[in-house]
């Protein structure tokens, strides 16, 4: 056997892992890399030729939204100060040792800026009263008071720079946000003012590429404006240079002027700004650094791709999307038009075609008998319906229980009865053939009818629901994601990324990246438990839960939640069945399975009959329903339609009873549908519930109704669905179902299965075995319950997070 250490690898093979892991962590290197090099730039820059406020605010910043790369920002920061003097060095340790012990305070959290300007006076206030002796000349307060105000305002500014980290590289930038960068950046190059290649002047290059960029994506007036910034900072930093300020405003003054030309028009319009100074004015410092410098800022600036500045382009030049808007208005108006047209026309098909006044749609029991015409007109009338052994009418309406059934057998053996009385047989025979197959007709057309009426009404919701999300999508002005992104941002949430997945109450999935924790006593879902989740529930009036969280580097450091609908209760079931009349195949059929998390549906079937037909008759008819209650069907014209297709199949004299119970595990209900069924019973403490209905089987009468039955459910009740089979029909219900109850009430804390068998043995025990299918179906409603962690009080070390989280 061949051991993995001794594979051969290629051997650029740890190369590659190498470049693959910092492709992954680029942006978090990317973001170290500027907090190193500017806080050790911005801790040496100097204004008045004896402020330093720079360091402190850059801290304030890491520590608030960038923890991580607090390191970076104190080794840039320390080897910058000591460039300044081991002295500037020591009071930027002071200033750091008070401003991370006063900012734990809620109070000094509300202001940053003013939190790091009062750190600043109060250590060059103490500084300052030593090393002068207890008087410190004016000059040095006001330097201390200028020192606070720059620091003050480079803080505010730093933070509309650098939002969270999330938002740095793909956040949206705002004018003011650009215009904060560009003065951040404008201060770090005062601390370049010795940093040289050559003859080429690093803050140079920068400060006059800063002007030729803002001249092309801003046009005139931001690019004055920049300009006018760079050299009020630069004039600031050096007071001796202030010449330079013209040079630098009249820079980007002429190269946003000559913008209409191209790239070629703005560098020839910054360019000939420092020519004309040259003539004019020799005292400045023009030299040839100057224009080497000059010459290098242009020929990055050319080689700079113009698609590489669109998106800075469109902060100053949104796209024009007013006609877009229009036009979407439009069609939603369109839509919504077009919908209460097609509304009003299913409201008036269902009318016309349910016909709702008809009294057949009710008519769950056969009609009263008429006497045939042809023993009307009879001379043996009154020895028939009149006389002493008059059972003419009951054989009349056995033959008319029988004319449907598609086996002949009984029918055959009912008419040789009504022949052997009847002396008109023929004629009568014939005009109860006429007389069923009208009523059998009828009944088939109202029924067909109704049925119709329910599958426009089911059509025209559907229609409602499709049209109203391609409304939703096509309208501009309150999507979910926007909507969503609204309120967290109400509540002052910082995310960056939100998509809310299609789906229906019960079955919704939000995914949102939001940065990465940012105090040591945060969890990956402290934010989403405790701020989010509330968000949710209020704008979708349902239950949240935090589905799925997960920490990605990629293409920066961010935690990914998923959200989805939490459910309250859980449902646990057992079955118990049994065959009857000595044979091996039951003709009751069940099925327990989730439409989605929040919804799960329970079928329950009894065939006709204890053989292998039965038990087909109920697998097709929960089949046929599972496939309805699949596809979006609402139950009630599911059964409709099942009991349609059951009674004109003509295949098999075959019918079925169907028991169909919806479990909302969201809100606690249940709704219950019954064609034929038994009850269905609800123990809840010591109080027992039920639920009944008259329905007939599908399949079995021309007519069919049927309508349900809702109950609130709460945590610990017990629901029982069984067959006919359970209950011999030689003893009273009302006795067999307290045994029912007794039997609940004792093995109630059992398991399901547990319970179902103990139900199915004590009634056969108590009553007897009947030879009929028996089915037991128990369910148990239960609160969905927090998985709680617990720890010895012998534990040595427990962390702060770990508490909390």
């Amino acid at each position: 056997m061949k051991l993995i250490d001794h594979l051969a690898r290629p051997v650029g093979h740890p190369i590659g892992m190498y470049v693959e892991m910092i492709g992954k962590r680029k942006m978090h290197i990317l973001v170290a890399t500027l907090f190193l090099f500017g806080s050790f730039f911005l801790s040496q820059a100097v204004l008045f030729d004896a402020a330093v406020p720079f360091f402190l605010p850059v801290w304030a910043l890491a520590r608030a939204r960038f923890r991580k790369h607090l390191i970076w920002v104190f080794i840039g920061g320390m080897f910058g100060s000591a460039f300044l003097g081991l002295g500037q060095a020591v009071i930027h340790l002071l200033m750091l040792a008070l401003f991370n012990a006063v900012i734990k305070y809620p109070l000094m959290r509300k202001s940053v800026p003013l939190t790091v300007a009062g750190c600043i006076i109060i250590v060059q206030v103490l500084w300052q009263f030593i090393m002068h002796l207890g008087q410190p000349p004016v000059n040095v307060q006001l330097y201390i008071g200028f020192e606070a105000v720059l620091a003050l305002f480079m803080t505010f500014f730093l933070f509309v720079a650098f939002p969270a980290a999330d938002r740095i590289f793909f956040g949206k930038w705002t004018p003011e946000r650009l215009g904060a960068a560009c003065l951040v950046g404008a201060l770090a190059t005062t601390g370049m003012s010795g940093l040289m290649l050559g003859p080429v002047s690093v803050s140079g290059t920068l400060i006059h590429l800063t002007i030729l960029l803002a001249a092309l994506v801003g046009g005139l007036p931001f690019s004055t404006t920049i300009a006018m910034i760079i050299a009020a900072i630069v004039g600031v930093a050096e007071l001796s240079f202030t010449g330079m300020m013209a040079v630098y405003g009249m820079t980007g003054f002429f190269a946003g002027t000559l913008r209409r030309f191209g790239k070629i028009g703005i560098v020839l319009g910054g360019a000939s700004v420092s020519g004309f100074f040259l003539m004019y004015d020799l005292t400045l410092p023009l030299d040839t650094s100057h224009f080497i410098t000059l010459a290098t800022a242009t020929i990055i600036f050319l080689l700079i791709p113009s698609k590489k500045l669109e998106s800075i382009k469109r902060i100053f030049y949104p796209e024009n999307t007013e006609t877009t808007d229009k036009q979407q208005k439009w069609l939603a108006e369109r839509l919504d038009d077009q919908l209460a047209d097609f509304k009003k026309f299913s409201e008036f098909m269902s009318t016309l075609v349910g016909d709702r006044s008809s009294p057949h749609d009710n008519a769950d029991v056969l009609p009263q008998q008429v006497i045939p015409k042809t023993c009307q007109s009879c001379f043996r009338y009154a020895k028939c319906w009149e006389g002493a052994d008059n059972d003419m009418g009951g054989l009349l309406s056995e033959w008319e229980m029988t004319y449907s059934m598609t086996k002949k057998a009984k029918r055959h053996r009912v008419e040789e009865k009504i022949k052997y009385k009847c002396v008109r047989f023929n004629g009568l025979v014939t005009e109860l053939e006429e007389q069923a197959a009208s009523r059998l007709l009828t009944g088939q057309l109202q029924h067909g009818r109704k049925m119709l009426a329910l599958q426009l009404r089911d059509m025209s919701t559907h229609l409602d629901k499709i049209m109203n999300e391609v409304k939703e999508d096509l309208t501009v002005y309150k999507p979910a994601e926007e909507d969503l992104a609204k309120r967290l941002q109400e509540k002052g949430i910082e995310y960056f990324q939100i998509d809310v997945l299609p789906g229906e109450r019960g079955a919704r999935r939000i995914i949102c990246c939001i940065p990465e924790k940012r105090s040591d006593f945060e969890t990956d879902t402290t934010v989403a438990e405790r701020f989010i989740l509330p968000i949710l529930e209020e704008m979708y009036d349902e239950p949240f839960r935090v589905a799925k969280s997960a920490v990605l580097q990629d293409p920066f450091p961010h935690i990914q939640l998923t959200f989805g609908s939490a459910v309250r209760f859980t449902l646990d079931y057992g079955i118990a069945a049994t065959a009857g009349g000595e044979t091996f195949h039951a003709g009751d059929a069940y099925e327990v399975f989730p439409i989605h998390e929040g919804l799960t549906a329970v079928l329950l079937s009894d065939g006709m009959g204890q053989d292998l037909n039965a038990y087909r008759e109920s697998r097709k008819v929960i089949r046929l329903m599972r496939e309805c209650l699949d596809r979006k069907m609402d139950p009630e014209t599911a059964m409709h339609t099942l009991h349609y297709m059951m009674s004109l199949n003509g295949l098999d004299d075959m019918y079925a009873t169907l028991d169909l119970a919806l479990v909302d595990l969201q809100d606690g209900r249940i709704w219950s549908w019954k064609a034929g069924s038994m009850s269905t019973y609800i123990k809840r403490g010591d109080d027992f519930l039920r639920l009944d209905s008259k329905s007939v089987p599908v399949g079995f009468l021309p007519s069919f109704s049927v309508e349900a039955k809702k109950e609130e459910l709460k945590s610990g009740d017990i629901i029982l669905m069984l067959t006919d089979g359970i209950f011999n029909g030689d003893i009273p219900l009302e006795k067999q179902e307290r045994s029912l109850y007794s039997t609940l009430e004792k093995y109630g804390g059992f398991e399901c299965d547990k319970i179902a068998d103990r139900i199915m043995h004590e009634m056969e025990r108590k009553f007897g075995v009947i030879g009929d299918d028996r089915t037991v179906l128990v369910m148990k409603i239960d609160h969905v319950l927090p998985k709680w962690s617990s720890f010895t009080p012998y534990s040595q070390t427990i962390s702060r997070e770990r508490v909390i989280g």
